[in-house]
């Protein structure tokens, strides 16, 4: 646990090995996820409207999803994390006013989450 996906519009142009590398350090480094376990892949949707339609806006939606327990706090920190690392990858974007940003953090219910893992 956990996974982490970026889903996002298919005009995204990125170095997504490089944008999950930087996001896994740093929630490692919180000591509030375990490295083993993390699970990162990208969605990219190609049928895509943002607000008025016009092409060139882009749009990323971090989705980390953790099992239960931590504190509405850690959960924050976490998604903070997540806002601090796309800021820094899609500041070009930012900048052009080209593109909306969000993340959001969802639970897994311990015992409905199952997991088989062949890897560890």
């Amino acid at each position: 646990m956990p996974h982490i996906t970026l889903e996002c519009s298919g005009n995204i142009e990125a170095d997504f090995r490089a944008v999950f590398q930087t996001l896994t350090d740093e929630l490692v480094a919180t000591g509030h996820i375990p490295r083993l376990g993390v699970k990162c892949r990208v969605v990219k949707s190609s049928d895509c409207f943002i607000i008025d339609g016009n092409p060139d806006y882009k749009m990323i939606n971090l989705l980390i999803r953790l099992r239960e327990g931590r504190s509405l706090e850690i959960r924050k920190e976490l998604s903070e994390i997540g806002m601090k690392v796309l800021q820094e990858y899609f500041q070009k974007e930012m900048n052009a006013k080209q593109i909306i940003l969000s993340t959001e953090i969802k639970e897994l219910i311990m015992g409905l989450d199952l997991t088989k893992n062949a890897i560890r």
